[in-house]
């Protein structure tokens, strides 16, 4: 009798006086399967039914063995994801952060980061414990030397983007009016950027001048026959040594008569070896017409 080819293995059936089992047949009898091993179901048959196998004995090693290979081919299909699960992938993004640095200490440390989209969270973590989860923070007052600020940034899919600003150099007193590097402004008169910086002592003072080929020349005389310390200074329009604290400006344009710095706070600050002097606000008088009294602002880089 022929071997008649089944559909699914489920169950086996124990005929256990039945030795060297290995097939099964319409009628029941045992007949030669040749693709099992005798000795894995030799007292064992399995159940059939109309052409179909419908179930093991519960206690046969043979379902175990199915029930294996069951398990282990789900476990394929849903590694390969054949279990329709969706995975999530973030999208490559490089937010990068923004600040207002270099600065003073006297200043607003003001943080912000673009190239990152669909943001929902915002976690910024920096020196002495700060913590903040605004979009752009200020920082009133920062720590001075070079600071490191951290952001976490979780987007509304889910995805968790890291940044950090690099170095942030935050100096002592500073107060640069909005100025580029090395330009004195006198408020309504004019604007000279300066191609030269020098220092030197000047009699009982120390100058900071700085130049452009002739056509304007600037001078900060501080106290004392060295360059000065960080902090801040009091502008006076005295002649001769100045006092400790106290700071002289004059600026001379080629077509105009000078300008002297009356009251007002000059801010020394130190960056490594170059020292910044900066102000803003400060009164200046002059006998050129309409300009008598005003205002000025620096922002004077000075590298021995």
């Amino acid at each position: 009798m022929p071997t008649l080819r089944l559909s699914f293995l489920s169950d086996l059936v124990d005929f256990s006086a039945i030795r060297n089992v290995r097939s099964w047949s319409a009628t029941g009898r045992c007949v030669l399967m040749k693709p099992f091993k005798r000795n894995v179901i030799s007292k064992y048959c399995l159940k059939y039914n109309s052409n179909n196998i419908k179930s093991f004995d519960e206690y046969s090693p043979m379902r175990q063995y199915f029930l294996l290979v069951i398990i282990g081919i789900s476990a394929l299909l849903v590694g390969c994801g054949g279990g329709g699960g969706k995975e999530t992938t973030c999208p490559t993004q490089n937010p990068v952060i923004n600040s207002n640095a270099p600065l003073g200490q006297n200043d607003v440390l003001k943080l912000s980061v673009f190239g990152i989209s669909e943001p929902k969270t915002y976690t910024w973590e920096g020196p002495n414990g700060f913590v903040s989860h605004e979009k752009s923070p200020e920082i009133p007052n920062p720590p001075k030397g070079n600071q490191v600020y951290t952001l976490s940034v979780v987007t509304n899919g889910g995805c968790t983007y890291t940044v950090s600003s690099g170095s942030i150099i935050v100096t002592g007193p500073w107060n640069p009016c909005g100025l580029d590097s090395n330009v004195l402004k006198i408020n309504q008169v004019t604007q000279v950027s300066f191609t030269r910086v020098q220092g030197m002592v000047s009699n009982s003072n120390y100058l900071i001048q700085a130049d452009n080929g002739g056509l304007a020349l600037a001078s900060f005389e501080f106290p004392g026959n060295q360059p000065p310390t960080e902090g801040q200074y009091t502008v006076t329009s005295a002649t001769g040594a100045l006092a400790a604290g106290k700071a002289r400006i004059t600026f001379n344009v080629t077509t105009q008569s000078p300008f002297t710095a009356t009251t007002g706070t000059v801010y020394v600050a130190l960056n490594g070896t170059t020292t910044m002097v900066s102000f803003c606000g400060v009164a200046f008088t002059s006998t050129n017409n309409g300009a008598t009294n005003t205002t000025g602002g620096a922002n004077i880089m000075w590298k021995p």
